[in-house]
């Protein structure tokens, strides 16, 4: 859709000779982008597994976030790498290997080697940290979550990528605490999440990066 409305506007600004509007076009649908930190999946054919792992077991706020986060980072993945032959590992059939284990295994390496999966590249995210309401005070809502990922070449056993990120969202103030929003705001903060690591992987506009919409969470920041 994008390369039409490009097209298009190449065309009219072509005839009427509009030089300056033609460049601010090509601003506005390119965008802001940069190149990701770790290149790794922007060349050839590549098949990657998205494996998640958590080191935190506070089962009230943990539930099935590192699941979830794996699946936005799965989508996100797909829909924005640059390369034509990538192909990412379906997450159910992920989810269906942990389940088979229990979720007990030793390292992401392990993940990607199995003949169920076979992929060439593994990106796995352990969450040491996760947590949606202010530790001092429990009735406000901040996101809070430290996750260790790293990307690992499966033929050679090499890590690289890695990175430890802490997100904190909204990342100076706390919002006051509204029950019937608590499950809108966890699984917001949990795209915020899978943005941030995706991103480590594939073009972006870091400005664009999603935070928190306050307004439609009906929510206000406390002062």
């Amino acid at each position: 859709m994008k390369k039409l409305i490009l097209l298009l506007l190449l065309l009219v600004l072509t005839v009427v000779g509009c030089q300056s509007a033609l460049f601010t076009a090509l601003y506005v649908l390119k965008g802001n982008d940069v190149a990701p930190k770790y290149d790794i999946l922007l060349k050839g054919e590549k098949r990657v597994a998205v494996v998640p792992r958590s080191m935190f077991f506070n089962v009230f706020e943990l539930q099935n976030a590192p699941r979830e986060i794996a699946r936005h980072v799965n989508v996100l993945l797909d829909e924005n790498v640059r390369n034509k032959k990538l192909r990412v590992v379906e997450q159910p059939k992920i989810e269906a290997w942990l389940d088979e284990r229990n979720n007990d295994f030793d390292t992401f390496l392990e993940v990607g080697r199995d003949r169920s999966i076979k992929a060439d590249y593994v990106i796995g995210f352990d969450i040491i940290e996760f947590r949606i309401r202010d530790p001092i005070n429990p009735s406000l809502l901040q996101g809070r979550c430290q996750v260790q990922v790293k990307a690992i070449e499966v033929e050679t056993g090499k890590v690289v990528a890695s990175e430890t990120l802490m997100i904190v969202d909204p990342p100076n103030v706390p919002l006051n605490s509204n029950p019937r929003m608590e499950p809108q705001f966890r699984t917001q903060f949990m795209a915020v999440v899978a943005q941030q690591i995706a991103a480590l992987f594939h073009h972006h506009d870091p400005n664009r990066l999603r935070r928190m919409d306050v307004d439609n969470l009906e929510m206000h920041r406390v002062h």
